[in-house]
């Protein structure tokens, strides 16, 4: 808007605070001082010696043709005596020597030009300033600061001597002070996956996880076949799953990878066969309804599920170019924050498609990240790498709405750790948060041991912990009977040798983090339990409905 008038001018706004303002802002003509019309001109011609007719001058008489009409011009605002002038005055048959030289027509555009001109000064002094960069007025425009904090939140403003993120701050709780309005609650933030726009901390969404592979925690080995591991997809759908994460690579601590299972022949033939039986399943239209007494009636009826958001876990950057390159996934979620292989930036931004990232937090590997639990402050730690891989991203071309914060619980954190980031999730409130914590060992250790009997100790602070597959219960593992009564329900996609007392404990505790989620308002929640999670947030959105 500025520089289609050729207005726009590059100051530093330090300066215009250390003295008197002296540009106006936009729609508010009653400040200090105007545009005087020698600056509107020595801004609009003075720049542009070459050739450029729209300062007054003829296109095809370059800078001599400007200059001319620069001194004309201000001979005519100064009433000199000069023979043009006098000439512009008088009636058009004026024989001066000047005159004679000029046709009538060059005499018609130039004063018509002069006309125009004046009027565009006129309203350019009433309603226009120049750009100023930083803004003169920052610290009381409400809408600079909300652009600049979530682009340059902790950038010191040169001249006020604050962060644009103090800046903002302070001008929410003066208003609310003030006038008693919060602005945050009008303001509506949102959230990009794959073509669908979410508000920020309006509902609380399920990502289903299914693992193809051999060694997670929980449920590695029941789902390598493509077949079984589609099936559940389905079935996480119908449960109530907005997203799912598929991964083929375990990242529980101790983990050692098999070199001969590639994490590619794991991923992708359940991704295609998902693909293939959808596009059947949108196809064909067609099911089947029963009627009161259970007989099928054969009806047709349509298919009303939404096709869930695909979410790939990996780290594998040949992998996840190969899923793009076919269309299979629409959310990359790195747990290296895109630190594994910075490359994989690239393959978020394409022709035709954005993807969107989750970054999370994580030190070290499988290996070591239980010894890497030292921070100065978790809290802001882990809140200021995730900013940062954040502005890297944004400076690869990546859109903030497109990305995601994780912040990792169970890797490199111990158990009150974890808790401890729970506690404290506020912090990312203007930030898409996406969250797992879903059968992890840290719940368990909220809760009365008694009743839980290990043959072992453990002491690992990870998600999932080396030793899981040795904590046994005083009955066998894999019993279909509860013969001692301790089960609370039935557990579902369970590998076979793990504590199930435990577990059961950890799911219980699982749907706490579900309610506080909701409570929270915590964008995504990362869950192996999709039924008794969706259970959850169904009953709460319920009760608080206004």
């Amino acid at each position: 808007m500025y520089s289609s008038i050729h207005t726009c001018k590059i100051i530093n706004s330090s300066y215009l605070y250390e003295t008197q303002p002296e540009y106006i802002v936009l729609g508010e003509p009653n400040l200090d001082r105007r545009v005087t019309e020698e600056e509107f001109q020595n801004d609009h011609n003075g720049g542009s010696s070459g050739g450029s007719g729209s300062s007054g001058g003829s296109g095809s008489s370059g800078g001599s043709g400007n200059s001319r009409n620069s001194r004309n011009s201000r001979n005519s605002r100064n009433s000199r005596n000069s023979r043009n002038s006098r000439n512009s005055r008088n009636s058009r048959n004026s024989r001066s020597s000047r005159s004679s030289r000029s046709s009538r027509s060059s005499r018609s555009s130039r004063s018509s030009g002069n006309k125009k001109k004046n009027k565009m000064v006129e309203h350019v002094k009433d309603s226009i300033n120049f750009l100023c960069i930083p803004h003169a007025y920052t610290k009381y425009r409400y809408s600079i600061l909300l652009c600049l904090n979530d682009m340059l939140p902790n950038y010191k403003h040169a001249a006020l001597g604050e962060t644009i993120n103090t800046l903002f701050t302070n001008y929410e709780y003066t208003f609310k002070y003030t006038h008693n309005i919060n602005l945050k609650e009008c303001n509506k933030r949102l959230y990009v996956l794959r073509d669908k726009i979410y508000y920020l901390k309006k509902k609380t969404h399920i990502v289903g996880i299914l693992n193809v592979n051999y060694d997670s925690f929980s449920d590695g080995g029941l789902f390598v076949n493509p077949t079984i591991a589609v099936k559940r997809m389905f079935e996480m759908v119908n449960q109530g799953a907005t997203v799912i994460d598929i991964g083929g690579e375990s990242s529980a601590p101790y983990v050692v990878p098999n070199p001969s299972i590639s994490e590619r022949d794991l991923v992708l033939p359940v991704l295609k066969l998902f693909q293939e039986e959808w596009n059947k399943k949108e196809k064909n239209n067609v099911g089947k309804t029963i009627s009161g007494e259970g007989v099928a009636t054969g009806e047709k009826m349509h298919y009303t599920a939404t096709k869930p958001i695909i979410s790939i876990d990996t780290v594998n950057y040949d992998l996840f170019k190969e899923c793009v390159e076919q269309n299979l996934v629409d959310i990359l979620n790195d747990i290296s924050a895109c630190t594994n292989n910075p490359e994989i930036v690239r393959l978020l931004k394409r022709k035709t498609k954005y993807y969107s990232v989750v970054l999370m937090h994580k030190r070290g590997n499988p290996h070591t990240m239980d010894k890497m639990t030292q921070y100065n402050d978790l809290i802001y730690d882990i809140k200021n790498y995730l900013e940062e891989r954040l502005n890297f991203l944004v400076l690869n071309g990546i859109p903030r709405y497109r990305i995601l914060f994780d912040v990792g619980l169970g890797f490199a954190k111990k158990h009150d750790q974890s808790v401890k980031l729970l506690q404290h999730i506020h912090v990312y409130d203007d930030y898409p948060l996406f969250i797992g914590y879903s059968r992890k060992r840290f719940i368990s250790h909220c809760m009365d041991q008694n009743g839980l009997t290990n043959t072992g100790t453990n002491e690992d602070a990870g998600a999932g912990t080396s030793k899981d597959a040795d904590i046994m219960d005083d009955h066998p593992c894999n019993s279909s009977d509860d013969q001692q009564g301790k089960w609370l329900f039935q557990l579902n996609h369970m590998r076979g040798d793990k504590d199930r007392l435990l577990f059961h404990k950890n799911i219980c505790g699982g749907l706490a983090i579900a309610s506080y989620s909701f409570y929270k308002k915590v964008d995504l929640i990362r869950v192996h339990d999709v039924l008794e999670t969706k259970a959850v947030l169904d009953v709460l959105a319920k009760i608080h409905q206004c």
